[in-house]
């Protein structure tokens, strides 16, 4: 609740004033490139193609040639503040907050990284599983 007083008294005239401006997180196209090689690799290993595009609303990855889809990791596509700060937000900046992805702090980028080292993980598990059937 403090939290929102501070928002709402001291920061809200800033903003309506245009002191502030909307800050664009550099990082957010890492964590887009984090989710296209998790869902290169996860598509490979399927034999489905590469990575095709992302349901923000399913938080799932689709691959070009294939109807599975892979799980994005916890956090990637919800909204990085609580909804009752979304009005406040939106006030001050006209739009939604971000989603985790777009936002892509410190703990989502390791998040998404931690992911990808997962399915290469998978890779290399799937690889050294079908060579030993060959040799069987």
């Amino acid at each position: 609740m403090l939290l929102r007083i501070f928002f709402t008294v001291l920061i809200l005239p800033t903003l309506k004033n245009g002191v502030f401006s909307k800050i664009i997180n550099p990082q957010s196209q890492r964590c887009m490139d984090l989710i296209q090689e998790g869902g290169n690799i996860a598509c490979q290993i399927t034999g489905e193609g590469n990575y095709y595009d992302m349901s923000i609303s399913n938080c799932w990855i689709s691959c070009r040639n294939g109807s599975n889809r892979f799980l994005l990791p916890h956090l990637s596509c919800e909204r990085i503040l609580e909804p009752e700060y979304w009005a406040t937000y939106q006030y001050m900046t006209h739009e939604l907050p971000p989603f985790g992805f777009e936002d892509c702090d410190e703990s989502q980028q390791r998040r998404l990284e931690n992911w990808v080292e997962e399915w290469k993980m998978y890779k290399e598990n799937a690889k050294k599983f079908f060579c030993n059937q060959k040799t069987s």
